[in-house]
């Protein structure tokens, strides 16, 4: 076990690159969660399997921002669904297999942007619809028949059905998936305002950069974060993280800089893999009035040679020279 302490002679950066290979990175991070192999990201969730990312799932398998959901194989971007296969960016649905873009539907196979819809095959771009087929409406009796044909016919589900193909490629698209959102700009942005170039939101409140989070504020540059994170910049996996910033997989915490996979603290500076920790620079303790100098005068050199205040490291898992040689 190496012990690390700033030294002014070294450039900071240098020394954090040596703590982190040093330390070894977990390979599934989760908490609150049961039965759930390969998980990870995944918090709440219980009897799931191969799922990444998202919270609270229950018995879902392959998929990857799964949330809030039961019973969902093979989905992606996913929430409040159940009994769903092979879809995408879905919300509020039921029984719906093979559909992309649909919310509050149920008992949908083969559709496109889909929205309070129940009982559809193969149709694109319809509002409160009940039994249509390729866009075409039918009685209950009727559409009963020709679905028991049609699976028949697609039973193998290799290629979506010819007709399927041609609406979704000659009717228009939105050029914006979302709703109950004010001033924003982005694709698939749910309850948000002033959200700008954001994708694979919802409720966001001035943020700007912003992908694959739910629940953020007052944010700019992040991806993967969650649960009321806010004033955080330039953060990976940020999940009830205030006030921080350059920060990777850290989970209920504070005011953090250049921090990797730091969960329960406040108050540190360029820490990997601590829990609960405060007032630590390079995982080493100091007094608080100690640990403000010292941020005070790493910052004023990281400043001087213009290193301060960007996005640094690389992957831990290749053999990469020292970040300062990168900078000459």
């Amino acid at each position: 076990m190496f012990h690390f302490c700033y030294n002014q002679f070294v450039h900071f950066f240098d020394q954090l690159q040596a703590l982190r290979q040093s330390r070894p990175f977990p390979c599934i991070v989760t908490t609150r969660s049961e039965n759930c192999d390969y998980a990870p990201y995944h918090p709440g969730g219980k009897n799931c399997y191969l799922i990444v990312g998202h919270v609270n799932s229950e018995d879902c398998m392959y998929g990857f921002w799964v949330g809030v959901s039961r019973d969902c194989v093979d989905c992606v971007f996913t929430e409040k669904s159940e009994l769903c296969y092979e879809c995408a960016d879905m919300q509020s649905c039921y029984d719906c297999n093979f559909c992309q873009d649909c919310i509050a539907c149920s008992d949908l196979n083969f559709c496109y942007d889909c929205k309070g819809c129940q009982n559809c095959f193969g149709s694109v771009n319809l509002r409160n619809r009940q039994y249509f087929i390729f866009n075409k409406p039918h009685t209950k009796d009727e559409y009963f028949q020709k679905i028991a044909e049609l699976k028949k016919q697609y039973r193998r589900l290799d290629t979506p059905p010819s007709e399927f193909i041609n609406l979704k490629t000659s009717l228009p698209h939105v050029g914006m998936q979302g709703s109950n959102n004010e001033n924003c700009v982005g694709d698939h942005i749910f309850n948000s305002k002033n959200a700008f170039y954001d994708f694979d939101v919802s409720e966001q409140e001035d943020t700007m950069y912003v992908f694959n989070s739910h629940h953020v504020k007052d944010c700019v540059d992040i991806n993967y974060s969650s649960l009321g994170s806010e004033l955080c910049y330039m953060c990976h996996s940020g999940v009830t993280l205030f006030n921080s910033n350059f920060c990777s997989v850290c989970w209920y915490s504070q005011n953090l800089e250049y921090c990797e996979y730091v969960f329960n603290s406040h108050d540190c500076f360029g820490c990997v893999s601590r829990n609960r920790a405060e007032y630590e620079i390079l995982n080493q303790k100091y007094s608080k009035e100690e640990y403000f100098k010292r941020i005070a005068q790493i910052k004023d050199e990281l400043k001087r040679d213009g290193t301060y205040g960007k996005w640094w490291w690389p992957s831990p898992y290749t053999d990469i020279k020292p970040f300062c040689s990168y900078m000459a």
